[in-house]
């Protein structure tokens, strides 16, 4: 048996640091010592305002490490019939496979995690890459398009964590230019940095129909905002395939006749799997994807540090942040 710590929501607006413990793996099974986990936005804002739907991130108290589902740490033991993964590999994570990760040790099914190389890089930024996972399940299911995405005129809509990460992806296919659209200059420098080849600035009273007309429209839109406005935005400028990437807890009306006779092809956010989290963990240890820059914030596993965290996210003062565990 291991011992550790976990974060633990025990009421909206409260969190504890817990002891835990962790069994020895069984068969298929490893016990990871985590370096990171990541705060992903919307989860840590919805667990710290409570009152959300049932489901996930709704009841409290919450299990110790929830909603903690982005992670990197190093495997320590692994149990019988385990030959993908050895102790002493680092691993990255999602919110399946195993214990919630806002934690100092897990024990994960080993089908479920991706092995990291970063080399002289500081592995902990790569917490994050399920997140870059989700992008890729989503801006992959686009490319299936006929045509994909060679020579096509992309924008993303918000330039958020999961927009930075779309970014990324988008830039390693043959598209004729990347558009990032956001209310925040700060972001969209940020966009630039990372593989927008445009950024426009979005006034908070913008009309989603006078943006269109002043734009043009687009092959390919990747919503990222998670706002109605963002939504309305992605639906105006899109001609040709609309990817839902972000979650909009809000519901909103949608105009079809904006791309009835466009032909239009729309696609809704979905849940990674394990290979494409191992092809995020592939194109990060070639360097093609750099997850350090979009990281705002590290804070140590002290629930004062982790609570002023997520008001800064709610507050948009954070793109990302992380909790470095340290593997202790």
């Amino acid at each position: 048996m291991t011992r550790g710590q976990a974060l633990q929501f025990v009421r909206p607006g409260r969190v504890e640091l817990t002891d835990i413990e962790v069994p020895e793996p069984g068969s298929g099974q490893v016990v990871v010592r985590m370096l990171a986990s990541s705060l992903c936005n919307h989860p840590e804002v919805r667990s710290y305002r409570g009152g959300q739907p049932a489901g996930y991130g709704s009841s409290y108290p919450m299990a110790p490490g929830e909603p903690g589902h982005e992670g990197v740490g190093q495997v320590v033991s692994a149990g019988a019939g385990v030959t993908t993964v050895a102790p002493g590999d680092l691993v990255v994570m999602t919110g399946h496979g195993g214990d919630p990760l806002h934690r100092s040790v897990v024990l994960r099914d080993a089908d479920a995690v991706a092995v990291i190389r970063p080399g002289d890089r500081d592995p902990r930024p790569a917490s994050c890459l399920e997140m870059f996972g989700c992008a890729y399940h989503c801006v992959r299911a686009g490319w299936r398009e006929p045509g994909g995405f060679d020579g096509a005129r992309v924008a993303v809509v918000g330039a958020g964590a999961i927009g930075l990460c779309a970014i990324q992806i988008l830039r390693l296919w043959p598209v004729a230019g990347i558009t990032a659209l956001d209310l925040r200059s700060e972001k969209l420098d940020l966009a630039a940095s990372l593989g927008a080849t445009e950024t426009v600035g979005i006034p908070s009273e913008a009309d989603a129909e006078s943006l269109a007309a002043t734009l043009g429209t687009f092959d390919v839109v990747v919503e990222c905002s998670g706002h109605i406005k963002g939504h309305h935005l992605a639906n105006a400028l899109v001609r040709r395939t609309l990817i839902n990437v972000s979650l909009c807890p809000e519901a909103y009306l949608v105009h079809q006749g904006q791309w009835f006779t466009r032909g239009t092809t729309i696609y809704n956010p979905g849940v990674l799997t394990s290979d494409e989290l191992r092809a995020v963990a592939a194109l990060y240890n070639r360097g093609l994807i750099d997850p350090e820059r979009m990281i705002s914030r590290r804070i140590p596993p002290a629930p004062g540090a982790y609570l002023d965290a997520i008001r800064a996210i709610d507050r948009g003062r954070i793109v990302k942040a992380l909790i470095e565990w340290n593997g202790k």
